[in-house]
């Protein structure tokens, strides 16, 4: 719930914010390999072929340092095998439903207060399925693997990102949580929309999940 945060330091988002919009090609270094990413994932963006599944998570996957290789469960299972009997055999049985939800998110033209709860179980959705394989946490990878296929709606959630975002939105009160919902990356997509909505409101221009992103790890907070 977003009254539930505030920003606490908007000296150093208007400065930030300012060196970003003020030479943006400097947290866009890595727009073209990003625009291949978005490319393959539109032009690919179902769950139904084996080889299309493979290749859209190893690539987001090693491209993010976000592998979905990185296991506790089956460690005992090659890395070839692990990805192909079980990875993308699970994938494939949860395809349908998978494609459903993100068919309907591509239909948002942005991230609000009135459908961050359908993207918040969506991301949980995924994160469900990639834990059944691997019995950790995958909040990261489920962020960019669907960012990449709903890259309007879904904010890149990481360990950087996170961090500074800390700096700059205060939680006011606890949130209940909610079993529908990742509760650290709801946390997370909180403290980013109140971000993104403070961004507009000052700059009156539309901005991105990719925007927050580069804002968040490629503008240095510490100076």
């Amino acid at each position: 719930m977003l009254e539930n945060y505030k920003i606490i330091n908007e000296e150093i988002i208007n400065k930030k914010l300012d060196k970003y919009l003020a030479d943006k090609s400097k947290c866009e270094m890595w727009s073209f390999g990003n625009n291949i990413l978005y490319k393959m994932c539109e032009d690919n963006p179902k769950h139904n072929e084996f080889s299309k599944i493979a290749g859209k998570l190893w690539i987001i996957g090693r491209s993010y340092a976000a592998a979905i290789e990185r296991r506790k469960a089956n460690r005992k299972v090659a890395s070839e095998e692990f990805f192909r009997e079980i990875v993308i055999k699970g994938m494939l049985k949860n395809g349908k439903e998978l494609d459903s939800k993100i068919e309907r998110i591509q239909k948002y033209l942005c991230i609000n207060k009135d459908n961050i709860d359908d993207i918040l179980k969506t991301h949980k959705y995924l994160t469900n399925i990639f834990e059944s394989f691997t019995k950790l946490e995958k909040r990261s990878l489920s962020s960019k693997y669907l960012h990449f296929h709903c890259p309007k709606a879904f904010f890149i959630y990481d360990s950087r990102a996170n961090k500074n975002i800390l700096k700059l939105v205060k939680k006011l009160h606890g949130n209940k949580p909610d079993k529908d919902y990742d509760e650290e990356y709801q946390d997370f997509c909180y403290r980013a929309l109140l971000l993104k909505n403070y961004i507009e409101t000052k700059t009156d221009k539309k901005i991105t999940p990719r925007d927050i992103d580069n804002i968040l790890v490629f503008t240095n907070l510490d100076n």
